[in-house]
């Protein structure tokens, strides 16, 4: 047992997990390492597989990595029957990492027994490593011939810029051989009197880690040519920096070639630009830049709807963003917009934007592109006011215009010739013979037609004579002076316009005139009737001195009435315009405050209006001088209304709080005004009551002879 004890304190003292099995195989005793990896790997946490029979265990294994498992079991067989040394490696994964173990297998015998002492040792590092170095090797054999087969020149420099690497695309870029320039400095490249040297070209490597750049580099004949360079810092396994390698592409064409098309777009007078799939904005010609007062630098780099140009209007920057969404998926977008240039103004552009393709059909870049509209946009607009005047002018003329067509249809028909088409529907686009013939009677309508097909047959223009006709589909007499010329048509062919002056109106003004003339002399004769009598009676009860004062304000009630009468075009004046025109030489408080007024609303005729105003001017002028409104307190109360009973107009005039009123002694032209003059001109009755609290008037008339009638 102690020699038991001091093998298992020479087993714990091993790195490696091992175990030592009896001549049949059983595990007779493991070491802390064992146990450890047993704990880690979710093993037998009891016995730590003491007592289980390992070469068993290996000749029980099925499925993947069974025959490696048999092969290790007759290995330790061999140990134990033939004291021979045995090893095999193999792998050994967790479910998170990749392992690979080495077992051995060596022959001891203790008290003429034999047994074997099994180590398992984690070779997952030699394992790796030896990987890698064989990934490395092919790696680096891979790498030295696509290098050597590359289209572009490969080559390589220490820090001190001498060349270490040159492969063969580029002996045929440059002209030297690889054994004329392997140690040589890279300035054998360089043109004469090129600004940077090597040294900063490397630094500026250093920092940046990779850079893209184009320089103009000299070929062993001396030909300069513009090379892109992809440059990149070569490091050792410590990270040191150690040298640089570069991959030249021979670019000369392709810059002359995109110098030439940025020449070509700086000289547009249009808007190009190249957009990302995104819609952000990589290239600009210089047209747009300047009209905005931009540098590249503002917008490159940007979304192409959020530089200035659209960035003032939210509606404006979200019909370009749906614009690129829709040039994105194939379709060419094109619309007039306005946009933004310098100082804020605001120009309209011809605005497109189209997808940009690959030789494989698929869609790279988006291409927007713009022209300055903005005179052709002030000259529609300028063109189009001038054609709305023009056809509110044609439309609003007190001139009828209608055109027809080549075809002899109706083609347009002005506002002011609206009106004798106003029984013809449709009317645009129908038969001209047809509507006329639906308008005027026979023979008038076969011969204005066949002057509309000599007119347009001919271009002889034709102006007729006044024409007076009753129409056919209303009953009404009109007259007209009417011409008619050939014109061009919007659609380039032949057609005829005709102008035409309604004379019906006028012919109906020029009879109302005669008329009102009639009129005029009628009632003139009739005022000259009166203002004599009202002289002769006003002479009669008045002095030299009082007749001019009496008489003058008697004219002045009659000229207030004729003056309403005028005002109205000699079509009626109304009771309350009336009364209100006989007190206006009252006094304004008198007026406000002191006469009421009430009746309903109603027109008289001239003649009565003249009658009853002479006989309110003469009440107010008594009532001024001797009644109510000679004193502070005295009222006046007017009324009218009609009484439908006898279809009679009743007008009164009432006095309270003025002096004591008594009958005149004498009658005078005043009270022959009031009773006779008013009741004559309406053919009526007047009732005069000299009540001791005031005067009381009231004229009676038949409705027929006061009220304004459609015929006056």
């Amino acid at each position: 047992m102690s020699d038991l004890l001091v093998l298992q304190s020479v087993l714990d003292a091993m790195s490696d997990a091992s175990a030592m099995i009896g001549q049949d195989g059983t595990i007779l005793c493991v070491n802390r390492k064992w146990r450890q990896f047993s704990g880690e790997n979710e093993g037998d946490l009891v016995s730590h597989y003491v007592g289980t029979n390992y070469i068993g265990v290996c000749q029980s294994s099925s499925g993947e990595g069974a025959e490696l498992a048999r092969h290790i079991a007759a290995g330790i067989e061999g140990v134990l029957r033939e004291a021979k040394v045995f090893g095999a490696e193999y792998p050994c994964h967790s479910n998170t990492e990749r392992r690979w173990f080495e077992v051995h297998a060596n022959p001891f015998d203790l008290a003429g027994e034999r047994y074997a002492l099994i180590a398992h040792r984690n070779v997952t590092s030699r394992v790796l490593a030896q990987d890698e170095a064989l990934h490395a090797e092919q790696n680096a054999q891979n790498l030295a011939a696509i290098v050597a087969t590359m289209p572009d020149a490969v080559l390589a420099f220490d820090l001190e810029g001498r060349i270490n690497s040159w492969n063969a695309a580029a002996q045929k870029l440059y002209g030297y051989r690889r054994d004329e320039v392997m140690g040589q400095s890279m300035e054998i490249l360089y043109p004469p009197g090129w600004p940077r040297g090597i040294k900063d070209y490397i630094a500026d490597i250093v920092v940046n880690d990779l850079r893209h750049f184009d320089v103009v580099r000299m070929t062993r004949s001396g030909q300069l040519r513009t090379i892109a360079i992809t440059a990149a810092p070569i490091r050792d396994p410590s990270g040191e920096v150690i040298g640089i390698s570069n991959v030249h592409r021979d670019v000369t064409e392709e810059r002359e070639a995109q110098q030439r098309l940025r020449s070509v777009l700086d000289n547009l007078f249009s808007f190009v630009g190249v957009l990302g799939l995104d819609g952000t904005l990589v290239e600009a010609n210089k047209a747009p830049l300047e009209a905005a007062g931009l540098l590249p630098k503002d917008v490159i780099g940007k979304k192409f709807w959020d530089c200035y140009w659209w960035s003032f209007s939210p509606d404006t920057q979200e019909q370009l963003r749906q614009s690129c969404e829709k040039a994105r998926n194939g379709e060419v977008v094109r619309y007039d917009v306005e946009v933004r240039v310098a100082n804020d103004q605001l120009i309209w552009i011809d605005f497109q934007i189209a997808p940009l393709r690959n030789s494989k059909g698929e869609i790279v870049n988006l291409i927007p592109s713009g022209i300055d509209i903005s005179e052709r946009k002030a000259m529609h607009k300028a063109l189009e006011a001038s054609h709305h005047t023009f056809q509110n002018l044609v439309a609003r003329s007190p001139f009828g215009i209608y055109t027809v067509d080549s075809d002899l249809r109706l083609a347009h028909v002005s506002d002011g010739a609206q009106p004798v088409f106003a029984n013809v529907r449709p009317l645009i686009g129908r038969d001209f013979a047809e509507a006329l013939r639906t308008i005027w009677p026979e023979p008038f309508a076969t011969e204005a037609i066949n002057r509309f097909h000599h007119t347009l047959e001919t271009g002889e223009k034709y102006h007729a004579p006044s024409t007076i006709e009753r129409r056919n589909d209303k009953d009404a007499v009109e007259a007209y002076d009417w011409m008619i010329e050939r014109i061009d048509m919007p659609d380039g062919r032949p057609g005829v316009v005709c102008n035409f002056y309604d004379l019906s109106e006028r012919q109906r003004y020029e009879e109302h005139i005669r008329l009102l003339m009639r009129e005029v002399n009628h009632r003139s004769k009739n005022l000259l009737t009166v203002v004599m009598s009202m002289a002769r009676q006003t002479a009669r009860t008045a002095s030299p001195a009082e007749f001019v004062e009496r008489f003058s304000q008697r004219l002045y009630g009659l000229a207030a009435s004729q003056d309403l009468i005028v005002r109205g075009n000699w079509g009626g004046v109304s009771v309350a315009d009336l009364v209100k025109s006989q007190l206006i030489h009252l006094a304004e408080e008198i007026q406000d405050h002191r006469v009421q007024m009430e009746g309903p609303e109603m027109i008289l005729s001239p003649s009565a209006a003249e009658g009853i105003g002479v006989a309110l001017h003469e009440l107010s002028t008594n009532a001024l001088k001797y009644g109510s409104l000679s004193g502070a307190e005295g009222t006046v109360a007017i009324t009218w209304n009609i009484d439908g009973d006898d279809n009679s107009f009743r007008i009164g005039w009432v006095e309270r709080g003025g002096p004591l009123v008594k009958a005149p002694d004498r009658t005078g032209f005043g009270r022959t005004v009031i009773e006779k003059m008013a009741a004559s001109a309406v053919g009526g009755r007047v009732e005069l009551d000299y009540a001791p609290t005031g005067l009381q008037w009231t004229l009676i008339a038949p409705m027929t002879e006061v009220e304004m009638t459609e015929a006056g």
